[in-house]
């Protein structure tokens, strides 16, 4: 599964060290959001990715998860293109 709207750091192919440190501190707090939570909800797109992940929005308690990370400063909004592409890297490892 793949969250929509949302961008986190890479823990895989990390392009600097604090991108991966981040990518870690994204997955725990998800982890943390879920394992806390009331009610959880995944609500499938319908669709997925080049990789062939189905795309959902995560609810917890009623709240999507992807607004929570961003807010915490662990998830960027995700948009589509190379420029977009570079402004995220620009935003995990400062280059």
């Amino acid at each position: 599964m793949r969250l929509l709207d949302i961008d986190t750091p890479e823990i895989s192919k990390p392009r600097c060290k604090a991108e991966a440190a981040r990518g870690y501190q994204a997955r725990d707090r998800l982890r943390q959001l879920v394992a806390s939570a009331g009610t959880v909800e995944i609500v499938d797109s319908g669709d997925v990715d080049r990789y062939d992940r189905r795309l959902v929005w995560l609810m917890v308690d009623g709240e999507g998860v992807g607004r929570t990370l961003m807010s915490e400063g662990l998830a960027v909004e995700w948009r589509p293109g190379p420029d977009a592409w570079r402004e995220r890297r620009r935003h995990w490892c400062g280059f």
